[in-house]
């Protein structure tokens, strides 16, 4: 099979099967960010929105300090101040 046929099997697949499509591709995301992630799950605690809002050191630091990646804190603050207002 050429890469022309395959990209066109590909088109073809997700086509007909669009919802099969997205849940396997949903499916393995979550695996690769299981594989992936330096660390695991745990929930917002009322200390950590606090040194997130002040923000007096990096969020590289804060990353570090609280076991939560650099986005996971971005996209804490751009909500908590979000619902702050």
């Amino acid at each position: 099979m050429t890469k022309e046929q395959r990209r066109i099997y590909k088109k073809n697949y997700r086509e007909r099967n669009e919802k099969k499509f997205k849940d396997n591709r949903s499916k393995y995301n979550k695996q690769y960010y299981a594989r992936t992630r330096r660390y695991g799950y745990s929930k917002w605690t009322e200390e950590m929105d606090k040194i997130v809002l002040e923000h007096n050191i990096t969020d590289t630091e804060i990353s570090k300090l609280i076991n939560k990646s650099v986005m996971a804190i971005q996209v804490r603050r751009c909500r908590l101040k979000k619902y702050e207002q």
